[in-house]
């Protein structure tokens, strides 16, 4: 492939990051080691979301697994979604088979394997982007319009699934079969995340979302997967019996999202030293790679609990 298109992939914005910034840089814990590190080259991989190549088999299997089990009103986007990250694939074949593959052709379609997912991805924050702003300020009124809950509700959902179902996969797949996965893994996470956001919006209505207050001397921390399921445990290899979501916001803001009558439900919205220093935890046990915070004395204290933290909680064991 031509080494064209954007290659340095964001999982998660740096806008969302600049909370925990300071000029651009943050401190970061990753691999034992705390480094105060530009938010341009954090939660980022290369080439992280282009476009692999779909064999009619791996078609089928989506079709077949996730999206014919999907909400009614939801399986012709997916079908939709499917076609549009086959369709550069399919259009580079023919050209080549046809003797009509340009040079110039051949780029731009390069372009699109490399770039296509990422900017979906980049226009999926900024749809976001202002429920954030919202929330950071202390207000959900977003949440009385329908169409801006639903859009709410599918941005939480993709920042949740982004990273942790390839380090879910990571855990349970033997090399061969996540070689495979791998290979489906960019449509399957945003089918999973939209039937994910489709279900919290029609349980809205139920469920408790709850914006925390943190006025202790201990920052909130967040990572490279900002939103977790607090009702899953960090070694947990099957899906969980509940979803509940917490979600740092900043230093100063989170965000829960409870089932009816929640273990975890806060008895008020500001919030204890204990309980940050708890959910920092939570958070660094779920981190695809990488932990940070607005200090680095935040960082060494979880880098020496995280251990014992972990050891608490077998698999199957909510965290």
């Amino acid at each position: 492939m031509s080494a064209i298109g954007k290659k340095l992939h964001h999982f998660v914005s740096r806008f969302y990051l600049r909370a925990w910034a300071e000029r651009e840089k943050v401190y970061c814990l990753q691999d034992g080691q705390i480094q105060h590190r530009n938010i341009r080259n954090v939660c980022a991989e290369n080439y992280f979301y282009r476009l692999q190549e779909l064999s009619p088999e791996d078609v089928e299997f989506v079709r077949e697994a996730i999206i014919n089990d999907s909400p009614e009103r939801l399986k012709a986007y997916h079908e939709q979604l499917v076609r549009a990250f086959t369709l550069p694939y399919l259009t580079k074949r023919k050209l080549e088979a046809s003797g009509a593959a340009t040079s110039e052709a051949m780029t731009e379609i390069d372009r699109m394997i490399i770039e296509l997912n990422e900017n979906f991805h980049t226009n999926i924050e900024e749809d976001f982007l202002p429920y954030l702003v919202a929330m950071r300020s202390g207000s959900l009124e977003f949440l009385e319009d329908p169409k801006k809950a639903a859009g709410f509700y599918k941005g939480l959902a993709i920042q949740y699934v982004r990273t942790n179902h390839i380090k879910q996969a990571r855990l349970v797949m033997d090399p061969e079969r996540l070689k495979w996965y791998l290979r489906i893994a960019n449509p399957l996470a945003h089918i999973v995340a939209t039937n994910v956001g489709f279900s919290l919006y029609a349980d809205r209505e139920r469920n408790t979302l709850m914006l925390l207050d943190n006025a202790t001397n201990v920052p909130f921390i967040t990572a490279d997967q900002p939103v977790i399921n607090i009702a899953s445990g960090p070694k947990d290899k099957t899906p969980p019996m509940k979803f509940e979501l917490y979600y740092p916001l900043s230093p100063r803001k989170a965000v829960l999202l409870l089932e009816p009558s929640s273990e975890f439900l806060p008895r008020n919205s500001s919030v204890s030293e204990t309980f940050v220093h708890l959910y920092n935890l939570r958070i660094a046990a779920h981190s695809y790679r990488q932990i940070f915070s607005t200090s680095p004395q935040v960082l060494e204290s979880i880098r020496d609990e995280l251990t014992a933290y972990m050891s608490c909680f077998p698999e199957g064991h909510a965290g």
